[in-house]
C-alpha cells in the first residue's frame, strides 16, 4: 500500500508538520490493525521542502511545484490522502484552493481515491473557489472535517456524508513528553503570531506578560520559523525569556508545548497540542478556527484580535489556567480524541474491502 500525503508540509510550520506525523501514526496503526499480515504502507509527500519532510518524518517527499513529480507520485500511488489544516480556502490568496483541490481531481483523474482527512474549509470567498472545492469534495471518497463551520460550508456545496472529527493533532503520541508531570514552578508557553493592529492588541499582551514573568517562568514558542521568530525575540528579550528554536523541527516546538503548565496561543495547533496533552490554555483568536476550538473544548479566548483586550482579564484568565485542568475539560478531550482516530480507521477499512 503507498499513499500519497498532501498537505502545507515543509514550510516549516510546526503545526502542518504535527498534523503530518499525527496521520501518518494514526493511518499506519489502522492499515495494520486492518491487514496484520501485510507489507508496511508506504508515503510520499507532496511537500514545500523535500529533504526537510523526508529527514523529519522517514518518509518519500516530492517537490509541490515539480508538477511532472506529483503526477508521477499520484500514479504510483493507491491513494491520496489531503489533510488536514486549512487547506481548502481563500483568504491568504486565490492559490490554495487551485493548488490543493486541483491535485486532488487529478488523481481522481487518474482513477485513484481521495481522503479528506480532518480538514477545516474556507473561507471561500471566491464563487470559483467555491465551485472548484465543492467538485474535488464531491470527487473525494470519504470527507472528514474538523469544525461545524466547515460541515455547515460542504453542505452547502452540496457536499454529503462528511463526517465530523476532531484535529488529527488531538491523537497524536505524546507519551514522551505527557508523562512529564506539571513543572513545579508555573511554565507558561506563549505562542503569538504577527497580526493586523499589532500596535493596537500587542502592547497589552507585552504589558500582561510582564506582570507573569515576576513569578511565572515564561517560554516563547514560535510555531512558524517563517513568520513568528521575529515576534517572540522581541518578546524574549523584554522578559528575559527563553526562545524556543523551531529550525530544531517540529518536535522541540510541540515539547515545549506539553511540558508547560499551560499555554497562552494565538496559533491553532499551539492550543491543539496543548489539548493534546491535557494541557488548559487561554486563546487569543485571529480566526474563527481558534474560536470554534477553544468553545469545543471549553477554553477561555481572552480577545479576538485585532480587537480590544481586558489587560486584567488576560492576566487573570492565565493564572486560572496555570492552576491545572478541569474534569470539564479532560472529558471534553477524551471524546475528541476517539474521532480524532476515526478518519484513519476509515481510510484503511475503505482501502480494504
Amino acid at each position: 500500500m503507498r499513499l500519497a500525503m498532501l498537505g502545507y508540509f515543509g514550510f516549516g510550520n510546526a503545526g502542518d508538520e504535527a498534523i503530518l506525523a499525527a496521520e501518518l501514526a494514526a493511518l499506519r496503526a489502522a492499515l495494520e490493525t486492518t491487514s496484520p499480515a501485510s507489507t508496511p504502507p508506504e508515503f510520499v509527500a507532496i511537500s514545500g521542502d523535500p529533504a526537510r519532510t523526508e529527514s523529519a518524518h522517514r518518509i518519500s517527499a516530492v517537490s509541490r511545484t515539480d508538477f511532472r513529480a506529483v503526477v508521477r507520485t499520484l500514479r504510483s500511488c493507491d491513494a491520496l490522502v489531503a489533510g488536514g489544516g486549512s487547506l481548502l480556502q481563500d483568504v491568504t490568496s486565490a492559490r490554495p484552493v487551485a493548488f490543493y483541490a486541483g491535485t486532488m481531481l487529478v488523481a481522481r483523474a487518474l482513477r485513484k481515491p481521495v481522503f479528506v482527512y480532518a480538514q477545516g474549509l474556507g473561507p471561500l470567498r471566491r464563487r470559483a473557489n467555491r465551485m472548484l472545492t465543492g467538485l474535488a469534495l464531491r470527487s473525494s471518497r470519504y470527507v472528514s472535517l474538523r469544525d461545524e463551520g466547515s460541515t455547515a460550508l460542504a453542505a452547502r456545496m452540496r457536499v454529503r456524508g462528511v463526517d465530523l472529527v476532531a484535529d488529527p493533532v488531538l491523537g497524536i503520541d505524546l507519551s514522551l513528553v505527557r508523562a512529564r508531570p506539571v513543572p513545579s514552578t508555573p511554565r507558561l508557553a506563549v505562542a503569538l503570531r504577527p497580526w493586523a493592529d499589532s500596535a493596537t492588541w500587542l502592547p497589552v499582551v507585552r504589558d500582561a506578560l510582564r506582570e507573569l514573568a515576576a513569578d511565572v517562568e515564561v517560554v516563547l514558542v514560535p510555531f512558524h520559523a517563517g513568520q513568528d521568530v521575529d515576534l517572540a525575540r522581541d518578546l524574549a528579550v523584554d522578559l528575559g525569556a527563553e526562545v524556543v528554536d523551531p529550525a530544531k523541527g517540529h518536535r522541540a516546538v510541540l515539547n515545549a508545548v506539553v511540558g508547560a503548565s499551560a499555554v497562552l496561543g494565538m496559533r491553532l495547533h499551539a492550543l491543539i497540542t496543548a489539548a493534546a496533552a491535557d494541557r488548559p490554555f487561554v486563546a487569543l483568536s485571529y480566526d474563527p478556527k481558534v474560536t470554534a476550538f477553544a468553545e469545543q473544548v471549553g477554553q477561555p479566548v481572552a480577545a479576538t484580535l485585532p480587537g480590544p483586550i481586558d489587560r486584567d482579564a488576560l492576566v487573570a484568565g492565565v493564572r486560572k489556567a496555570l492552576e491545572g485542568a478541569d474534569e470539564t475539560y479532560l472529558q471534553r478531550l477524551a471524546a475528541l480524541r476517539v474521532s480524532a482516530a476515526r478518519p484513519a480507521t476509515e481510510i484503511a477499512r475503505l482501502l480494504t474491502v
